[in-house]
């Protein structure tokens, strides 16, 4: 089901509950509207284009930041559903009432902030992922290159980062190494969709042979059967 969920991952609005099985071994991404988008080298998306992509508990750090934007907001959100994957394990989260996404925001500053200063809540959205990964270093938070994402990165409290081994014991240390690399604040650090897939945690049930690679728009079928 990873190998599968990161395929998909060259479609925004990417969540659990839009990843649909087709068979051995396809999935899809169902969106809500819009078109497929362009598989080949990922390019920046244009600061004109929405900012408010992708449901709130999926959405990645630039987008929130309101930054320019490339397909890894997609190996983002490709992490979060496989977070949810590992947390079915018994070994990780025993009783099924527990199992939850892994940033359940409540808020989502400044795109949809219910209150002024929801920005300041432990429940908004960017608090919640820092909760977990850690709030981003000095070099990451540079890299914005925007001085008000940064001036509002460096005045946040300093977070220290949860071992996602101790959030998902019953992982195996492949696992949680390609989890870690899906969900890195700094987008040019996160793993890309063809290091994904080569990745030792997938090589049990990936074939190469048999994935062909698209060098002009897919047509999404399933956006027509409505």
């Amino acid at each position: 089901a990873a190998a599968a969920a990161v395929t998909v991952a060259e479609c925004h609005e990417c969540e659990a509950g839009r990843v649909l099985g087709d068979g051995d071994p396809g999935f899809k991404c169902r969106k809500h509207g819009g078109q497929g988008g362009d598989v080949s080298k990922p390019k920046p998306l244009k600061r004109q284009l929405t900012k408010h992509v992708v449901t709130r508990w999926y959405r990645g750090p630039e987008l929130i930041l309101l930054q320019d934007y490339t397909s890894a907001v997609d190996i983002w959100s490709i992490g979060c559903i496989f977070a949810e994957l590992l947390s079915m394990q018994k070994e990780s989260v025993d009783k099924y009432m527990n199992r939850m996404p892994l940033f359940p925001g409540k808020s989502c500053f400044p795109l949809s902030a219910e209150k002024n200063n929801s920005y300041e809540d432990r429940r908004d959205q960017l608090n919640v992922i820092f909760a977990v990964i850690g709030t981003p270093s000095l070099a990451d938070i540079h890299d914005l290159g925007d001085l008000s994402s940064q001036g509002y990165l460096n005045g946040l409290p300093r977070v220290d980062a949860q071992p996602l081994n101790k959030l998902y014991s019953g992982a195996s240390p492949a696992a949680i190494s390609l989890l870690a690399s899906m969900l890195q604040f700094n987008p040019r650090r996160r793993v890309t969709v063809e290091e994904a897939l080569s990745h030792e945690f997938l090589a049990p049930v990936r074939h190469a042979s048999r994935e062909a690679q698209a060098h002009s728009p897919l047509a999404m079928d399933i956006e027509a059967e409505g």
